[in-house]
C-alpha cells in the first residue's frame, strides 16, 4: 500500500529580490547537503557518491536558470509567483 502526502513548502507572490533570496537559499542548502554527502563517501570509501554528484550538477544548472529568470524579472519590474509542493510517498 502506497501512502502519499503533499505538503506546501511555499506559495506566494514575491518581489524579485525576495524570490531570489528564498530560492537560492533552498538550492544552496541542497547543494551543500550533497557536497557533504559526497565528501563523506570519498573519505569513508575512497569514492564520491555518484548520486550526489549528479544532483550537484543538476542543482547548479537549476541555480543558473533561476538566476537568469530572476534577473529578467527584476529588469522588467515583474513580481514572481512561486509555488512549491513536496510530495512524500511511503513505499513498501
Amino acid at each position: 500500500m502506497e501512502i502519499t502526502d503533499n505538503i506546501t513548502l511555499m506559495s506566494g507572490i514575491f518581489e524579485a529580490e525576495d524570490a531570489r533570496d528564498i530560492l537560492l537559499s533552498l538550492i544552496t542548502n541542497n547543494i551543500n547537503f550533497h557536497t557533504l554527502r559526497s565528501f563523506s563517501a570519498q573519505e569513508r570509501f575512497g569514492v564520491s557518491d555518484c548520486v550526489s554528484e549528479r544532483q550537484i550538477t543538476a542543482l547548479s544548472k537549476a541555480r543558473l536558470e533561476i538566476q537568469d529568470n530572476l534577473s529578467l524579472a527584476k529588469s522588467l519590474g515583474c513580481k514572481i509567483s512561486v509555488d512549491s509542493i513536496i510530495r512524500i510517498r511511503l513505499l513498501p
